[in-house]
């Protein structure tokens, strides 16, 4: 498929380890925060091999940063997706990119999952392209747990998918309601995003979605909630399109930034604070856990047929090596099998209701 890979051997896997595709190229701060992430899992965990996609320009750097390792393999493409590029132009001309050949890993069967720090776009057609969408979804989204004042919530879309059908909608909530199922048991609360909770409010999209997942869903329907609904802990899952997602997300993301700063100047900025700072060390370090963006950084493509995952291009190593490790907790996590046969019994259903 990639016919421009160079491949530097390895050793044989053996069958306890696991394997991860990552495309280091298109991130905002360049490839070598997500080399040293790499290089600082290699050490950390003994059971991982890593196949790490990177032009020719920085395959030097690659080497020197990963070393010799035998749990190591280098593919070097002639080409990388820029975060400029539009998806129809990837398609036509992107296969020889880092990018692709990562997720080829994955339809070979070389990897398990790939991780890319690259254009989310570019990623969810290469990817719907290269491995196809599970039974019944048109498209995948991507989709992450935010954290709340109770459980955490599943949010998707988060920003591959910028405007949808309410047909599409409710592929996502029934991929949510799924995941959701299977990863924590019991019957998903599914939410859907909306300016208002009453029945009128919305666009006609939103609204149609709505009376469909009804149907659909039953009592795990919660049905419309606002933005302030997010963070109150009471839903599993809340469904949008990705122009709105993204826009929650990264306030979100901007908000808690915020907050975290304002901890740290309170205790700066007064001899008595800095003093107690000891005190209150842990509790502010457990917070930091619960809520920096860079602790939440990996999102799943959900509904493509692999585990595919996606960090922002902004991440530094720290967020970068959060990622790696979402990603191991997806692979240790995931059943295509039962995820599959979950969203053909929702399809089944939703055609009884609508016959």
């Amino acid at each position: 498929m990639v016919s421009t890979v160079v491949r530097r051997s390895w050793k044989p896997a053996t069958t306890d380890m696991f394997t991860l595709a990552v495309d280091v190229m298109g991130g905002d701060l360049g490839p070598r925060v997500a080399l040293r992430a790499c290089r600082n899992l290699l050490r950390q965990r003994s059971d991982i091999r890593l196949i790490v996609a990177v032009t020719a320009v920085v395959a030097a750097e690659a080497g020197r940063l990963l070393g010799r390792s035998a749990r190591v393999q280098l593919l070097i493409c002639s080409d990388q997706v820029d975060m400029n590029d539009k998806p129809s132009r990837v398609l036509r001309g992107g296969l020889n990119s880092t990018m692709a050949a990562a997720i080829n890993e994955v339809r070979e069967q070389r990897a398990q999952a790939v991780l890319s720090v690259g254009n989310t776009g570019a990623l969810m057609a290469l990817s719907r392209h290269l491995l196809g969408t599970l039974p019944g979804i048109d498209r995948p989204a991507l989709a992450t747990l935010l954290p709340t004042r109770g459980k955490p919530l599943l949010m998707l879309d988060l920003g591959a998918n910028l405007s949808v059908s309410s047909g599409q909608l409710v592929q996502f909530a029934a991929l949510g309601w799924s995941w959701s199922r299977l990863q924590r048991g019991g019957n998903p609360s599914v939410g859907l995003l909306n300016v208002g909770r009453e029945a009128t409010k919305g666009t006609d999209c939103v609204r149609n979605a709505d009376q469909q997942l009804r149907a659909l869903l039953g009592d795990d329907y919660h049905g419309f909630c606002e933005g302030d609904d997010l963070y109150r802990g009471e839903l599993d899952v809340l469904v949008t399109d990705g122009f709105a997602g993204n826009i929650v997300l990264k306030a979100s993301e901007g908000l808690s930034e915020w907050l975290l700063e304002l901890l740290q100047q309170e205790f700066r900025h007064h001899w008595l604070r800095r003093w107690l700072a000891p005190l209150w060390l842990l509790a502010i370090r457990r917070i930091e856990q619960r809520i920096s963006p860079a602790r939440h950084g990996g999102a799943l493509l959900l509904g493509v047929n692999g585990v595919v995952i996606k960090t922002h291009g902004k991440s530094d190593a720290r967020a970068f090596r959060h990622a790696l490790r979402y990603v191991l907790q997806q692979l240790e996590q995931h059943n295509a099998a039962a995820l599959s046969d979950s969203l053909q019994m929702l399809q089944s259903r939703l055609n009884s209701v609508n016959e």
